[in-house]
């Protein structure tokens, strides 16, 4: 289970140019065909973050955990719909204003989600965008923050550590990797360490991808420590490597 920005590709400053190396969907793509498991947990779109990996043989958790795409699936499914999915954007709908725009603030339309982005402004914009946060939480909205992005939310969504529940809900997994970068991913690794103390999970490795900007609990509670997404990368790669190897004791031909 792999994060997408800031673990399996760095974060810039627009998060349409942000590109995901061929090498890391051509991993992801043989560790499909030997784990009973490869996913994608992001907080873009599920298609959208398909479109973005190219992977075509993995599930794709999306929205922070409220729409997932599997395999050989043209649509994804949705885990939350009606009003409730509406909010955030209706409080988009009603509020944004030109001031925000040069405050340079960036709106990402994720459906159930909307995400504030400001990286690359100042120190005031994001005390703007701290009382836009006010406000959202005073509508009843859920605010998350993140590196540089602030999302609104439906109130009560799980995230990620619901996302990884329904991952491994009804299989035999008893070994998980995960690897991530922010405060969601933080939040899906502490719902795994919970399932590995409790004997659900035999075998857990927490990566983390180190950044000044992420939460320093991540680092904490990680197993793994990489300070870049290209370190991930290398370590998909060996393991798609390993998985497609020849069988332990096999002859290696010269």
């Amino acid at each position: 289970m792999s994060d997408v920005d800031g673990t399996l590709c760095r974060i810039v400053d627009r998060p349409d140019q942000a590109r995901v190396p061929a090498r890391a969907r051509e991993s992801l793509e043989v560790l499909a065909d030997h784990l009973a498991l490869v996913a994608c947990i992001t907080g873009r779109p599920s298609p959208v973050a398909r479109k973005m990996v190219g992977a075509e043989k993995i599930t794709y958790f999306g929205n922070h955990g409220l729409s997932f795409i599997k395999p050989g699936e043209s649509r994804p499914t949705v885990v939350i719909e009606g009003e409730e999915a509406e909010r955030a954007r209706n409080f988009i709908r009603d509020n944004d204003n030109p001031f925000w725009v040069t405050s340079k603030i960036r709106i990402e339309d994720k459906g159930p989600i909307q995400a504030l982005h400001w990286r690359g402004a100042g120190q005031r914009t994001e005390e703007v965008v701290r009382g836009i946060a006010d406000h959202a939480q005073a509508a009843g909205l859920a605010t998350h923050w993140g590196r540089k992005v602030l999302e609104l939310r439906p109130p009560g969504m799980e995230g990620k550590a619901g996302a990884v529940d329904e991952l491994l809900d009804g299989t035999e997994i008893e070994t998980v990797v995960f690897a991530g970068d922010d405060r969601t991913d933080y939040e899906a690794a502490l719902r795994l360490k919970k399932l590995a103390e409790t004997g659900k999970l035999k075998n857990l490795l927490l990566v983390a991808i180190d950044s000044d900007e992420g939460p320093p609990e991540l680092v904490e509670l990680a197993d793994l420590v990489v300070a870049e997404p290209e370190e991930w990368i290398d370590l998909i790669e060996d393991l798609a490597g390993q998985a497609s190897g020849p069988p332990a004791g096999a002859a290696v031909p010269e």
